[in-house]
C-alpha cells in the first residue's frame, strides 16, 4: 500500500516515540518484523507474544502499531502477554 493513500494518522505512526514503561527493547539480532502491523497498515512498534490459553493451546504472536497496542495494553497486560519494542 502506498503512503498517499494512508491518513495523516497511520503516516504518522512511524515517528519516533519514547516507549512506554511497560516493553521490553529487543535486544541481540533484530527480530524478523514484517512491513506492516497485524491491527492495521501501520509499521510495527511492538510484538506481542501471548501465552497459551485453555481456548487456545499455543502462544500467538501479535505485531502491533504504537497506537493500537497503547489502546490494548491494559488487557494484554491482564492476559500475561509479553511485549517487545521494535523500535530500538
Amino acid at each position: 500500500m502506498n503512503a498517499r493513500f494512508l491518513s495523516r494518522q497511520a503516516r504518522n505512526d512511524n515517528a519516533a516515540q519514547p516507549a512506554p514503561d511497560d516493553m521490553i527493547p529487543s535486544s541481540g539480532p533484530a527480530m524478523m518484523v514484517a512491513d506492516r502491523a497485524c491491527c492495521c497498515p501501520s509499521r510495527p512498534a511492538a510484538r506481542i507474544v501471548v501465552p497459551p490459553s485453555p481456548a487456545r493451546g499455543h502462544q500467538t504472536d501479535l505485531l502491533l502499531c504504537r497506537h493500537h497496542y497503547r489502546a490494548s495494553r491494559d488487557i494484554l497486560s491482564t492476559a500475561g502477554a509479553v511485549v517487545y519494542d521494535l523500535a530500538v
